[in-house]
Parts: C-alpha cells; structure tokens; sequence
C-alpha cells in the first residue's frame, strides 16, 4: 500500500497549484510574501511546516481562504513532528527581530544601549537612510540575509522621506501591513500623532535627555513586544 502524502506535502501541493492557476512563479510569489524563493519552494515540496500566519497571508496573495489548502486532505495523512499551532507560542523561540530606522547615530546608539538595559533578547538591524527602508523589508533575506522584522522602530524626523511617509508606504504594501510600526520622536505634534495612529501606528515612544527614563519606556516597549503580546514567527 503506497504511504499516504504527509499534511505538509498536500498543501504544498495546493500552493503550488493555485500560484501556477493564477500564472505567478515561485520568485513572484515570494516577493509578495517578503521572503525568498528558496522558502517558496520549501513550503511547496512540504519540507517546512506553514505556520498559520504565514498561511493565512498566502491565502491572501492567492486569493482563495485558508481552508482552501487542507480541502480534499486524507484524513490520515501523517502530521509532521512540528506543532500544528506553532504560530501560538507564548515563549519566544528567537530573538526579537527589530528594524530600526534613524539617522541620527547618537539616537540609534541611545536606543541600542536601552534596548541592552532592558535584558529583552533582541536583535537590532538598522537604517540611516529612509529611502532604501522599503527595499529592505521587501528583500531583507534574499537580498540583506537578514530575517523578516518582528517589529519597526521608526523616527520621524528623516531625510530624503518623512516617517510619516514610509510609514504609509509600509502600511499600504499588504505584505509589510502586518508588522507593527512603533514611533520613536523627540516631540510630535498632535495632527501628526493622529495621523500615525490613522496610518495604523502601534505606539509612540518618546526620546528623553533623562538616559534611565528612556531605558524604562524602552524597556517596557521591549517587554510587551516580546513577551506580553504573541506575534506570528516566519
């Protein structure tokens, strides 16, 4: 009797399927998803267990809904020894993976240094330069070697591009919409706070003079990031 394809391999199979319908290629598909086409094409021969959040934004690009994957599935179909819910998981398996866009270098060292204060493991990249932020996030492994950001830590007083403007353009890309985008300003008025927040803008960290008071907010931030809220892991 021929061995039943595992859970993973049948859906799979279905992306596969629905990418060719639809006339995208596998390199298509993973710039649309912020990864690489060589993760595409692991998902797609089964060899890495989707998680649900990762699931759930193909089920998007490709237009269909996530049952969509597992219709017609052998209902015993060997599971693989990864979590069917891996995506809930209260303990992080990694560092927090955090994008910080500053130019300013006395600030991104100040924000570095707090973020080591707050004893949050973390890993910072980041960016001067605004106008290549969105060429990062949409190539940050293929092209960086870097992993997707968990979160955005983004000051608004840049050159060449305004924060409030990337962080439009980062909210109206639908593979970058999810990532939540913390402000970090000096002082802000309040039509531009209103703004960010009608932009979708998770919070608002002020910068402060006083180092151990930046260290606690920072610390706080770092800790509901990290270990109060669940995010979904690539």
């Amino acid at each position: 009797m021929s061995q039943q394809p595992s859970i993973e391999h049948y859906v799979g199979n279905k992306i596969r399927e629905r990418r060719k319908l639809l006339k995208l290629n596998q390199t298509e598909l993973a710039t649309m998803l912020g990864i690489s086409y060589q993760q595409v094409q692991k998902y797609e021969s089964g060899a890495t267990t989707l998680t649900l959040g990762r699931l759930m934004h193909i089920a998007k690009i490709l237009n269909v809904q996530p049952h969509f994957f597992y219709e017609g599935a052998p209902v015993d179909a060997s599971l693989s020894d990864a979590p069917a819910s891996d995506v809930i998981v209260k303990h992080r398996k990694r560092p927090l993976q955090i994008l910080l866009v500053e130019d300013n270098s006395s600030d991104e060292i100040l924000f570095k240094n707090a973020v080591e204060e707050s004893n949050i493991p973390a890993e910072i990249h980041s960016m001067q330069q605004p106008d290549r932020v969105m060429d990062f996030l949409q190539n940050h492994d293929s092209k960086y070697g870097r992993p997707r950001p968990d979160l955005i830590i983004l000051d608004l007083n840049l050159p060449k591009i305004s924060g409030i403007e990337l962080l439009k353009l980062i909210k109206k890309n639908q593979t970058l919409l999810d990532i939540p985008v913390v402000v970090l300003t000096n002082s802000i008025r309040v039509q531009e706070m209103q703004e960010c927040y009608r932009l979708h803008a998770a919070g608002f960290i002020q910068k402060s003079i006083d180092f151990d008071e930046f260290c606690e907010d920072v610390a706080t931030a770092m800790k509901y990031w990290a270990k109060t809220v669940i995010l979904p892991t690539a």
